[in-house]
């Protein structure tokens, strides 16, 4: 299963549904799925997702978890962070009738993982490596496989590939640089051979972006170092068509290829955006990737890639979305009123160095009258929730936000938005927009 194959690496953020699919479709063989914390995926809700044909897991706020249809079924490979095997073997019995494979995250170097013992804070702990793969073979019907970094001796890297191969997984993924290595440092092949050399597991080589371009450059590398596979990243988001056969297609139709998957599973704005990014040359300049990553609605977006037009059956997840947000909405005990935007990190950045949303409100909330606003958050697995408190009313901006300034900044763009106060990027103050002809509670 992993002899001879070109495969996508795990990417946070990037490695959803849309992205995968997008990537088989030009000729992946495997695709890794971006990590899940084991614990985060045991609160989570399985339901199949008939409109969308799906099996989703979701959060407790309904928020999807891991998302897989079967479209990939046999080729999807799952992977987790954890720390203790027996997480790992509920984690792995609870989805492993959905995916190809189970895989364990032992290279990741963020903070997260190391302060959670997870990642590459494995990596000098081989005995619990061993519990947590022995576990996860003993209870698990699909293969197992593990992915790592190097060490910073050639004798420590060698003797933990023995111990791995020692459990029984099914392959054992390299990235050639170690925890503390940056990507724009070349990948290490000289001790991936080594490995290679002194385990009889299939060896999958991953970190060479910066030596492909397209899959005869994969083939090469494998050739080069006698590695059984290639798993890569970046090479794939800049231009997911790189593992096609003979060469890539132009980035802009993988972007649209890309971007209809997006349409057809609901992928989050913030992700579309994050995702699109980085795929080298999609943008005429870097003026136009700033304007169009700047919009908050969706449909501009898929204008400028010539994607308006494209339409699919209605598939709206409401019904299952919104039980969730009034399990969350009681669990929480506040009256408030939701406010509705499209709202990313990158809009919220492009204020940085000038007058924040926040600072805009407040100034404009003083200049009509209103007393002195509130702002507060709550936490659900690392997700901030932003609350206004005008007078008698209270506000909630529901999204992705990772600490409490960005969830309040968001609150508070998300209610100008709605009561049409323009948003200044200059220290001029705020005021309602002069076209503004509806009954908002800005008297525009």
């Amino acid at each position: 299963m992993f002899a001879g194959k070109y495969i996508l690496s795990p990417m946070v953020r990037v490695g959803g549904l849309p992205f995968r699919l997008t990537c088989l479709d030009y000729g992946a063989d495997l695709v890794y799925a971006e990590e899940v914390i084991a614990q985060r995926l045991l609160k989570c809700t399985k339901i199949f997702n008939e409109t969308l044909g799906t099996v989703d897991f979701l959060d407790e706020d309904g928020g999807v978890c891991f998302r897989t249809t079967s479209k990939e079924s046999d080729k999807v490979i799952f992977q987790m962070g954890v720390s203790d095997p027996d997480v790992a073997a509920q984690a792995a019995q609870m989805i492993e009738h959905y995916v190809a494979g189970i895989d364990v995250n032992m290279g990741c170097p963020k903070d997260y993982s190391i302060k959670g013992n997870m990642g590459a804070a494995l990596l000098t702990q081989p005995q619990l490596i061993k519990k947590i793969l022995c576990k996860l073979i003993s209870v698990c019907s699909k293969p197992v496989t593990c992915k790592i970094r190097i060490l910073e001796s050639e004798e420590e890297t060698l003797s933990l590939c023995k111990e791995i191969e020692s459990t029984g997984v099914a392959a054992l993924a390299v990235h050639g640089r170690t925890r503390y290595t940056r990507s724009s440092h070349p990948c290490n092949y000289d001790i991936i051979q080594k490995i290679k050399s002194v385990v009889s597991i299939p060896v999958i080589l991953n970190g060479a972006s910066l030596d492909i371009n397209n899959r005869s450059d994969m083939t090469a590398v494998m050739k080069k170092t006698g590695v059984d596979s290639i798993m890569i990243a970046r090479a794939a988001w800049y231009n997911p068509s790189v593992f096609r056969d003979p060469e890539p297609v132009s980035v802009r139709e993988a972007v649209q290829k890309f971007m209809k998957y997006c349409i057809d599973y609901e992928c989050p704005l913030h992700i579309l955006k994050y995702t699109i990014g980085k795929f080298r040359g999609a943008f005429k300049d870097n003026q136009s990737s700033l304007e169009v990553t700047r919009h908050i609605e969706t449909r501009l977006i898929y204008d400028y890639f010539g994607l308006g037009d494209y339409e699919v059956a209605s598939k709206r997840t409401g019904d299952i979305q919104e039980e969730f947000q009034k399990k969350k909405r009681q669990k929480l005990g506040e009256d408030y009123k939701v406010l509705q935007a499209e709202i990313t990190p990158t809009i919220l950045q492009s204020f940085r160095g000038m007058i924040a949303p926040r600072q805009i409100l407040n100034q404009w909330l003083e200049a009509n009258g209103f007393s002195k606003p509130k702002y507060w958050t709550t936490e659900h697995n690392k997700i901030f929730t932003g609350f206004l408190q005008i007078d008698n009313d209270t506000y909630a901006m529901e999204g992705n936000f990772k600490n409490k300034k960005t969830a309040t900044q968001a609150v508070s763009y998300a209610y100008c938005l709605k009561h049409h106060i323009e948003l200044r990027h200059y220290k001029t103050g705020a005021r309602t927009l002069p076209t503004c002809n509806c009954e908002c509670k800005s008297g525009g």
